[in-house]
């Protein structure tokens, strides 16, 4: 039988180190993955859990969860990782004691927390102290919005630890990672829960092929907030896409490209929702969050789940103080029974109320289609954008061309109706119209997009 009781902190100490060069992966080899090299410092070793009359001797006597802090890429960052090769991982009051401790002290020092999920769940003889544990994490990371939150889903996290998963801003599952309230052995489908289908549903930000890839996207993210760091990417650099814009079904994420400092976009939820893209950037070295139609993807078409994945993001620039860039081009909203038993008037009406409350101002540039409802969601300067431009090309209306014509009565030959709605798109929809309003600041060449999307956020924020 293994030993339990340590009579010093050497000894335990010693215990330790022999469990982060072991080969077997757990909680203290996660840290060093995570950490700068030698920066980890430990909080909360010598916590262990209560003892029962049914504990059975384990092969230590210390809790299955390990917390601390160092550098990740230059930058304090606070973590939790759970071990699974400890009592699968259970989760009791001391366990959460030692999370919420290390949440509070991020949340003391404003510094991000990462937490690593890898439990099968609570320790039953605890009984209600272990779902109280789970209760005092949730609210623990329910009090600071403000705070930078990725979880990594590292192995087993259903029932409660799903629940607090969810509360992390962005979530990173690895292979062996699983994530959900039902266990697959009473679902139908046997998917559900898995890494592929957590990034297909939006659950998760990024899918992992293993730790390794987890900890570097982790790392990733962190250094999107760096604000030391200088891309040396000259803000009055001109752009070249109009080559890009010609086709009515171009790749966004390729003009996003050019935008942002050269390496810097980091997409989010990129499988999830495809014709809405988000992402964290930089331009002229300054954060920025991109929310931008795909008209490569259904043509950009504002869907339920594509605004709802717009307005989490644009709710977490607004928590995070970071300036919203809206890129926009899109067919309109979708009309279907699917989209109105989804309820898309609501999800409609948090979009607008997300760019309406954008803590730092934001910068909307309409580079082709905004029509109707699409266009006064999506970051009009009537819902709170701070700069509201548009290429020469842009065509902005209460409705597109050949709907508008054909409501009008203007087609009386089926032939001409695409000559009369290009003339109509001419005449009326044209984002000189919108400028005449105030609706639109300025009509810009498309070669001076990321010039004057820079300069924007430098008048903003200054």
């Amino acid at each position: 039988m293994a030993k339990t009781n340590y009579k010093s902190a050497k000894e335990l100490r010693a215990v330790i180190a022999q469990r982060s060069a072991s080969e077997k992966m757990n909680a203290h080899k996660r840290m060093a993955m995570l950490f700068d090299e030698g920066t980890f410092v430990e909080v909360g070793a010598y916590l262990h859990r209560k003892k029962t009359e049914l504990d059975v001797a384990s092969d230590e006597d210390f809790e299955p969860v390990v917390t601390g802090y160092g550098s990740v890429g230059g930058t304090l960052v606070f973590a939790f990782s759970q071990d699974f090769s400890r009592l699968s991982g259970a989760l009791g009051e001391m366990h959460a004691k030692k999370i919420v401790r290390v949440i509070e002290m991020a949340q003391n020092s404003c510094a991000p927390i990462v937490g690593v999920f890898d439990s099968a769940g609570a320790k039953i003889l605890e009984g209600v102290d272990a779902l109280a544990g789970y209760g005092s994490i949730m609210r623990a990371l329910s009090c600071s919005p403000e705070l930078k939150k990725i979880a990594v889903v590292a192995g087993p996290c259903g029932g409660s630890s799903a629940v607090i998963a969810r509360l992390f801003d962005i979530i990173i599952t690895t292979e062996n990672g699983s994530l959900y309230i039902a266990p697959s052995s009473v679902l139908e489908d046997k998917t559900l829960g898995t890494p592929k289908k957590l990034a297909e549903t939006g659950v998760s930000s990024f899918a992992a092929k293993d730790e390794a890839e987890a900890f570097d996207l982790t790392r990733k993210f962190l250094s999107c907030f760096d604000e030391d760091a200088n891309s040396g990417d000259d803000p009055s650099r001109a752009v070249d896409i109009d080559g890009i814009l010609d086709a009515e079904d171009y790749e966004m994420r390729d003009v996003i490209a050019q935008v942002a400092d050269a390496g810097t976009f980091t997409e989010l939820k990129a499988e999830h929702a495809r014709q809405m893209v988000t992402g964290f950037a930089k331009i002229n070295s300054r954060t920025v969050g991109i929310v931008a139609n795909d008209p490569a993807v259904k043509g950009g078409k504002l869907c339920p789940c594509a605004i709802e994945k717009a307005t989490d993001f644009i709710e977490l620039c607004t928590n995070y103080d970071v300036p919203v860039v809206t890129l926009v081009d899109t067919e309109g909203v979708a009309m279907c029974d699917k989209a109105e038993m989804k309820g898309i008037s609501k999800k409609l009406a948090r979009l607008a109320s997300a760019y309406a409350n954008i803590a730092s101002f934001g910068v909307t540039v309409v580079l082709g289609r905004a029509f109707g409802t699409a266009y006064t969601v999506m970051g009009s300067k009537s819902v709170g954008a701070g700069v509201a431009l548009a290429l020469d090309r842009a065509k902005i209306a209460p409705m597109d061309p050949v709907r508008s014509v054909e409501f009008l009565g203007a087609v009386t030959d089926e032939s001409e109706k695409d000559a009369i709605a290009a003339d109509w798109a001419e005449k009326f929809a044209s984002p000189l119209e919108a400028a005449k309003s105030g609706h639109i600041d300025d009509i810009i060449e498309a070669s001076e997009l990321r010039a004057r999307i820079a300069a924007s956020l430098e008048m903003l924020t200054f």
